[in-house]
């Protein structure tokens, strides 16, 4: 019997990194990984038992279990109580179950081995010019975020720097950063409001392209993807690129002339897709994910890619009276909306792929198509090592 993500757990001596307990990530770093993936897999079984005749499920390990992020966000805080002589700022994540603080980081296994460096001397250059942490409870102070993107098939890196309005050495920053880290562009944020975010309203690019370009290979095929500062792009590019080649072979199976992406992105999986079809039509919600998911297909020179704006729920019912034999579904965590269950359900293709990174609500979209989707192939994804985060693809036919 696989172990439950809430069962008792080995001692904090056996997880690798020393701030395991204290940071409010990897928290399941001191578990087997084999027991990690039994657990999630568990985990998805469990949600979807309703399903007569549930497949047995095809697990696929993360390739990377340290080191595996493309994409991570830092934040700035103040030391509080003031220290004599300093040190006065803190760069790092939120403490366990502590939203309000930041745990000063030194060390960390999620996004290259470079990060630590880079943390350091990013902290190192905010004491020396005397810069300040942004402080959300008083609403003061001008530090908020450090935003890092590494493309892990290419090796390209940018470093976002958040801060509220005001103005800092440019020049040196640059100079701090490429001096510990291998920063391919840097870029200046401004991110103004309340909000604990590290979205910025404004960007200057202040060394590179202001972008890193990834790749994703698969069988004689090559994906170039342009990724600025608040594309979408699937956080673990390795095991994104196993999942993606599942979906490609779902997909070539059926030999489709049109396939329909719902919740698309940036277009990671309607361009996987697009050399499988005659035409592949994405739609997302968000209107800049949706330009780069065009800026993408140029780049790839796939003229047969479509993508819309708007709500999947509004367009769903136009879109399917373009008669796809395939609809791709990816939805956020919260999953479909109801309207869009029901469009499926109605008057949905032969062949329909469910996505989920949330069993609970892949559970509760499956049964409201239950009584018009057969499911034939469950396959589970790790995109998250040493998290409770599980990725679920259902490959379902109409019954």
């Amino acid at each position: 019997m696989s172990a439950s993500l809430n069962s008792p757990r080995p001692a904090a001596s056996q997880a690798f990194c020393p701030h395991f307990g204290e940071c409010g990530g990897c928290s399941l770093q001191n578990i087997s990984y084999e027991e990690q993936l039994k657990s999630k897999t568990a985990k998805v079984v469990q949600a979807l038992s309703f399903i007569k005749g549930l497949p047995e499920p095809k697990v696929h390990p993360s390739p990377d279990l340290r080191y595996y992020r493309n994409k991570m966000e830092f934040s700035f805080g103040d030391v509080y109580p003031p220290v004599p002589g300093g040190p006065t700022i803190k760069l790092g994540l939120k403490p366990k179950g502590n939203w309000h603080q930041i745990l000063d980081l030194k060390d960390c296994f999620l996004l290259s081995p470079e990060t630590a460096s880079l943390l350091a001397a990013v902290r190192k250059w905010a004491e020396e010019n005397h810069l300040s942490p942004y402080n959300g409870h008083k609403k003061q102070g001008f530090l908020r975020h450090l935003v890092l993107r590494e493309a892990k098939n290419t090796g390209e890196r940018m470093v976002v720097l958040v801060t509220n309005a005001g103005d800092f050495p440019k020049d040196s920053l640059v100079a701090a950063v490429k001096r510990a880290y291998p920063a391919t562009t840097v870029v200046w944020g401004i991110h103004e409001s309340a909000s604990d975010t590290a979205i910025s309203e404004r960007m200057s690019i202040l060394d590179g392209p202001g972008h890193i370009t990834e790749v994703l290979r698969f069988e004689g095929r090559e994906l170039k993807f342009r990724i600025s500062p608040h594309s979408f792009f699937q956080t673990n590019t390795r095991a994104a690129n196993v999942l993606y080649g599942v979906l490609r072979d779902w997909v070539s199976d059926e030999k489709p002339d049109t396939v329909l992406d719902l919740y698309c992105g940036g277009g990671g999986i309607t361009l996987s897709l697009a050399d499988l079809c005659r035409k592949v039509v994405g739609v997302e919600t968000n209107l800049s994910a949706v330009e780069d998911a065009k800026e993408n297909a140029k780049e790839n020179d796939l003229s047969n890619a479509e993508f819309y704006g708007g709500t999947t729920e509004l367009l769903l019912p136009a879109l399917l009276a373009m008669a796809p034999q395939i609809v791709v579904c990816d939805p956020p965590r919260a999953g479909m909306h109801a309207a869009a269950r029901a469009a499926l359900a109605a008057s949905g293709p032969r062949t329909l792929i469910c996505v989920s990174c949330n069993p609970e609500s892949l559970a509760r979209d499956l049964q409201g198509l239950s009584a018009s989707y057969q499911v034939e192939r469950l396959e589970v994804f790790d995109l998250f090592p040493h998290t409770e985060h599980v990725e679920t693809a259902v490959f379902g036919v109409r019954s």
